[in-house]
């Protein structure tokens, strides 16, 4: 008797303040590099480590995230954090999904940027359990070359294994949220960085000062 396969499944959480295509990058190159299942996009009610005050509502990144998510049929989009409100722990969405979805495998996505701070999250070592990391790596990165040896001195050999054995190379992609809304907010062109429907939203609700946005979305 066959045993069945567990689906593997990527998540991805973050503020998406807003989608753009370098999540789509990052979440498309997850999917080929551990040949994952699907990818679930997660947009945070609060983070822990990025809050603002002037952070877009939920409702929007949410509508947001789902529009960037309908450019591939592998994506999906998992609201319970928004939901949830308050702060969000990725350790409490990741106990969720796995009580839920006993059958999955999780596995975390995150960048490289998150590595050397990761003992600051909440429960680090279970997260690592529930969900081993999938650690985009783009050219220039800064991670030493043996996590196991240099990684976070706060994380357990385990962890640090865990670390550098789901590293992967993802290709260069020089955009940020925090660009695009400052670009926004100067009128600037930034279709070459946002979905059409996501940009199209965005001009619709006047986000990021975009009221009288006139860039041409960029197919």
């Amino acid at each position: 008797m066959n045993t069945p396969v567990r689906p593997l499944v990527g998540i991805l959480g973050g503020t998406f303040d807003p989608p753009h295509r370098g999540h789509l990058l990052l979440a498309q190159s997850s999917l080929a590099a551990a040949c994952l299942t699907r990818v679930l996009l997660i947009p945070a009610a609060w983070p822990p480590h990025k809050s603002r005050p002037d952070m877009t509502p939920g409702n929007h990144r949410l509508a947001m995230v789902r529009l960037l998510a309908a450019a591939d049929e592998r994506l999906a989009v998992d609201d319970r954090e928004i939901r949830r409100g308050g702060t969000s722990y990725t350790i409490d969405t990741l106990r969720s999904i796995a009580g839920e979805h006993p059958d999955w495998q999780l596995r975390l996505i995150m960048g490289a940027d998150m590595v050397m701070i990761f003992h600051t999250w909440r429960e680090a070592e279970e997260v690592l359990r529930l969900a081993p990391p999938l650690v985009a790596e783009r050219p220039g990165s800064p991670l030493p070359a043996d996590l196991t040896i240099h990684g976070p001195s706060a994380i357990s050999p385990e962890g640090r294994r865990l670390l550098q054995n789901g590293r992967f190379a993802m290709p260069a992609c020089d955009i940020s949220s925090s660009r695009i809304r400052a670009a926004l907010w100067r009128g600037e062109d930034v279709s070459p960085f946002l979905l059409t429907p996501v940009l199209e939203y965005i001009r619709t609700h006047g986000l990021y000062g975009c009221n009288s946005c006139s860039t041409a979305p960029h197919k």
